[in-house]
């Protein structure tokens, strides 16, 4: 297995050596087990959040708090980056002020991809637009073992993520990931909320019956009404009665499943008050397991011994030093 990677853009840049390495970790801190950091150095980790945030900032503040980590909250509307400076430049710039890694959320898709081969600092993608959110995927995995009963009793279950799965970055990485460990994942909304092209080892079922007849357990997400144009949102206006989560749902299917959701969710659209008041919601111990899995990930990335970070802003052609030399 290689070491960690420095960039964390999505899933697929986890060998899976890594994540299984994660998911153990993850057991040892959430046991009480005490952090693993380098002691010459404490750690210092900023947040960039240049997109709207609840659990996943103040999850990863909680997790760098636990790791006994100092936290900067970088706030980018109040930056250089509204002078025009550069992503990469104000990256640099924590790097020398001695920040460590910096977890970044972004509206735009693929943003990060500039950064994989020459990091200007260690980063995790803390979601960016509609393409990758593996830091959730990784605690939704946690939790779904910790729900079944352990890494190998996962394969052969089936997951149905209901909602809107084009636009959601949750569902990238989960269909990413799931599938590694023999899950099979439905997709299940409105058509305009699928995909065309679907992931190997990826089906989809036409309603929300179906999926929870076929699935052991329901993954829901939010309408991301932000993301389409007035002519999608005017379909949207049955969703409730169409794809809405309820308990009369489970009963015509005689059968109860556990409700996973990303958050936010909207209680009387996409599921009822009285699921997510219910044992069966497994959102709050989704985010109970949130700070312990991003305190696995930080760990990982900051014991990768990867000194190279920056080192390309170093190189001066050789014609160029020897005129500095003699200047």
């Amino acid at each position: 297995m290689s070491a960690f990677p420095s960039v964390l853009e999505g899933i697929k840049d986890l060998e899976l050596g890594h994540i299984k390495a994660l998911l153990r970790r993850t057991s040892d801190l959430k046991s009480g087990q005490p952090p693993r950091l380098p002691l010459q150095k404490s750690l210092a980790v900023a947040t960039s959040f240049l997109e709207n945030s609840t659990r996943t900032k103040l999850s990863f503040a909680m997790a760098i708090k636990r790791l006994g980590g100092f936290h900067i909250d970088f706030h980018a509307e109040s930056s250089s980056l509204k002078k025009g400076e550069s992503l990469e430049q104000t990256l640099l710039t924590l790097k020398y002020q001695g920040i460590d890694i910096c977890i970044i959320r972004t509206n735009e898709s693929n943003l990060l991809d500039q950064f994989r081969n020459y990091p200007p600092i260690k980063i995790i993608n803390g979601g960016d637009g509609i393409n990758q959110h593996p830091t959730q995927a990784l605690l939704d995995l946690y939790t779904l073992q910790d729900h079944f009963g352990g890494l190998k009793k996962l394969k052969g279950k089936t997951v149905a993520i209901v909602g809107d799965c084009i636009h959601s970055r949750v569902t990238h990485s989960l269909t990413d990931l799931l599938p590694q460990f023999g899950i099979k994942v439905l997709l299940c909304g409105p058509d305009f909320f699928i995909p065309k092209e679907l992931p190997r080892d990826v089906s989809r079922v036409d309603n929300l019956d179906e999926a929870i007849e076929q699935s052991d357990a329901i993954y829901l997400l939010r309408v991301q009404t932000e993301r389409h144009d007035k002519s999608i949102t005017d379909q949207l206006k049955n969703y409730q009665e169409e794809w809405g989560l309820t308990f009369e749902r489970f009963r015509k299917q005689s059968k109860v499943l556990p409700v996973f959701h990303p958050g936010p969710a909207n209680i009387g659209i996409e599921v009822e008050s009285e699921i997510v008041n219910s044992e069966i919601w497994m959102a709050h111990k989704q985010v109970q397991n949130s700070v312990f899995v991003r305190m696995a990930i930080i760990e990982a990335m900051i014991n990768n011994e990867d000194h190279n970070i920056g080192s390309q802003y170093k190189k001066i052609p050789g014609d160029i030093s020897e005129r500095l030399r003699h200047s």
